[in-house]
């Protein structure tokens, strides 16, 4: 399985304030290999700019709105309704499933994403009903702390700090073309930072091992659960432009806006994007980046693709 990105870059500027300086990429991912050469790039050039502006997609019916009538299995279920957790959607999207370039669909009721699991207590019971065998959480130690994710009796609790740091940024102070310059910035890190590699490493990992759903935290301010649920729809093989557009329903799932701190900026393809152009400039294709920058070996991407595909 190779995916390839496009060089190109868009960004939908918005008139927004915040962010901290860009990240200064003293580190690297761990590299076994150069990239590939030019003739194995197939670019796909202006694809962010027309995503970034195209409505919804018959892939996406039912997350925007339409309806699907299927079976009675997990695959077919509507995705719980969490009143008290923002962005809690199935990374597989609505019934029935996102589907791939090679005609199967991605598995749903397995995994699921959200800012903060601070559920309340109808929700709660909703979440113990799903059975959830894992908590990822991919968030600062402060931010973890200070909303920390409700327990449950089902599943074990990872920590995972993807940016490493102690506190997350502060988005506050800056003009709009700084806040994506910034963001920007993050989702190269992502790409290419030590750190960054190491947690998405580690998550994939146990995402392949795990004995059951579950669930990827991420936050509110930089999107780090954004580019897991990235990540593994390219794993799975659904195509770029579905990826892209559930990277962007994140705006539809949980109240987005501008104000001084910028504490839940909206996202935009252009951060997307930035992490393709990364990917494809230090490691040529998604293989490459999963097995030396990310660590994993063959077995576990295969063992992963299993548990995601049906």
């Amino acid at each position: 399985m190779i995916l390839r990105f496009s060089a190109s870059s868009s960004s939908r500027k918005e008139a927004r304030k915040g962010v901290p300086a860009p990240l200064s990429g003293d580190f690297a991912c761990r590299r076994g290999a150069g990239p590939a050469s030019p003739p194995r790039r197939r670019l796909l050039k202006g694809t962010m700019s027309v995503l970034a502006l195209s409505g919804c997609g018959t892939t996406l019916l039912s997350a925007c709105g339409g309806d699907y009538t299927g079976g009675d299995g997990p695959q077919d279920a509507p995705t719980p309704v969490m009143n008290s957790v923002a962005n809690f959607r199935d990374v597989g999207g609505a019934a029935p499933g996102y589907s791939t370039s090679d005609g199967a669909h991605f598995r749903r009721a397995i995994l699921y994403r959200s800012d903060v699991l601070t559920a309340n207590t109808a929700d709660t019971a909703t979440l113990e009903g799903i059975g959830l065998a894992g908590i990822y959480d991919l968030r600062t130690p402060v931010e973890a702390d200070a909303l920390p994710d409700t327990p449950l009796s089902t599943a074990s609790y990872v920590s995972l700090n993807v940016l490493g740091t102690h506190a997350p940024p502060s988005f506050a102070g800056m003009s709009g073309p700084e806040l994506d310059s910034a963001m920007q910035a993050h989702w190269r890190e992502f790409v290419m930072g030590h750190t960054q590699c190491m947690a998405y490493g580690a998550l994939l990992e146990q995402i392949a091992q795990a004995g059951g759903p579950v669930v990827v935290v991420g936050g509110k301010g930089v999107d780090v659960a954004g580019w897991a649920g990235a990540l593994l729809l390219l794993i799975a093989n659904v195509p770029l432009e579905i990826v892209v557009k559930d990277f962007l329903l994140t705006n539809a799932w949980r109240s987005t806006g501008v104000d001084e701190d910028n504490l839940a900026p909206p996202v935009q393809a252009s951060y997307l994007q930035s992490a393709f152009d990364a990917l494809q400039k230090g490691f040529g294709d998604l293989n490459r980046y999963l097995n030396a920058g990310l660590g994993l070996s063959s077995t576990t991407v295969d063992l992963l693709r299993g548990r995601l595909v049906v």
